[in-house]
């Protein structure tokens, strides 16, 4: 493993709290399982990576998402959408998925508040990812601060195009001051011609930085298919929430990426030319 991620691949123990988390590291089917809750959004960004696939009145029930969880047993489940927060049980689906799972949560922030946020640590989340930049609310750094103050890790959420650069810089400064990380997100869909690849390789050492595809792995190979999985708000199971074909099974998707090294799957490798 390259020594510039093991740091940062040690840092991110933070996100675990409790004994029974270390356990499914080593016994869990796939280690980290992304599950779109619902496909309703009050927002339309470009270049999101659901967009393909959403249809406003479908979303997984309480009793289908904890089926998943049951059935793959992940260290790792990190719920989206959508926006998870429109989704009507989702504070009985944190309560109802085993502590002994890292939760997290993805949300455009614009419906969080004070209550939300305290409803959610009480649930049972452990992480909220608030995504920050040119599509985001203003006040969502604000919102970031209130999370962390209610005891919840936080993850500033950044997708790496030119014209989010200074959001990004500020993401990082921001977190530098309040000891939050920062999530790295390839451009997808129209904005892949706008991939800012200076800011992205400039900052990417940086302690409090870490990738959507090296959450638990810390090095440069994509975990897609084997790692990490994707569930839909169909209940469909894909290798990642950027690569959207269907698998009947964990074993024929598995069959597909083995051996796979290369740094995305979606995009395949990146340099810096």
């Amino acid at each position: 493993m390259n020594l510039k991620f093991l740091r940062k691949r040690i840092g991110q123990v933070r996100y675990v709290k409790r004994p029974g988390q270390v356990w499914r590291f080593f016994f869990s089917k796939v280690k980290s399982i992304e599950i779109a809750i619902i496909w309703a959004c009050n927002f339309k960004c470009p270049g999101c990576y659901a967009e393909d696939l959403k249809n406003p009145k479908t979303f997984l029930t309480k009793e289908q998402v904890v089926g998943f969880i049951k059935k793959y047993k992940p260290m790792h489940v990190n719920l989206t959408g959508g926006e998870p927060l429109l989704h009507p049980e989702l504070y009985g689906i944190i309560r109802e998925i085993p502590k002994s799972v890292v939760i997290s949560l993805v949300t455009n922030g614009s419906l969080l508040n004070e209550e939300k946020v305290k409803r959610l640590k009480e649930a049972g989340l452990n992480t909220i990812q608030i995504s920050f930049g040119k599509n985001y609310p203003l006040d969502n750094l604000e919102k970031a601060k209130l999370a962390k103050k209610a005891g919840l890790n936080v993850c500033l959420s950044v997708t790496n195009t030119f014209e989010n650069k200074g959001h990004i810089i500020k993401a990082i400064k921001f977190g530098e001051e309040n000891n939050i990380h920062i999530l790295w997100n390839l451009p997808m869909g129209i904005l892949e011609k706008q991939f800012d690849k200076e800011t992205y390789f400039k900052y990417r050492n940086h302690q409090l930085v870490r990738e959507d595809n090296m959450f638990w792995a810390g090095r440069n190979k994509c975990p897609a298919g084997r790692e990490k999985i994707y569930i839909t708000a169909r209940g469909e199971l894909m290798p990642c929430d950027r690569l959207h074909k269907v698998y009947k099974d964990l074993e024929s998707m598995r069959k597909d990426f083995k051996g796979n090294k290369i740094w995305c799957s979606r995009l395949g490798d990146i340099d810096k030319k």
